[in-house]
């Protein structure tokens, strides 16, 4: 289900943009070009950008125990002590 709205919102705003780039080009042709060009070179970088967030480590989750041991590490839970005015 994911992938269909995938598609749904990354086709609807290629659609937009072609026609966007059609108008562009029929208005007036030389300078259209390279803003268009532009757009695909900006569009690039965020696509690279996307990948390399997307492909970064990131930090480890550890699961509750009967022990309760989750709570001993310096991300644990807000405790009322931990609050101001306790």
């Amino acid at each position: 289900m994911n992938y269909i709205w995938l598609f749904a919102v990354a086709g609807g705003a290629a659609l937009l943009g072609f026609a966007l780039a059609f108008g562009m080009i029929k208005q007036d042709g030389k300078r259209s070009v390279a803003a268009i060009a532009g757009a695909f070179i900006v569009a690039i970088g965020a696509l690279a950008f996307g990948i390399y967030v997307a492909s970064a480590p990131t930090a480890p989750v550890r699961a509750s125990d009967r022990q309760g041991t989750q709570n001993n590490l310096p991300a644990a839970a807000t405790t009322k002590k931990d609050l101001p005015g306790q």
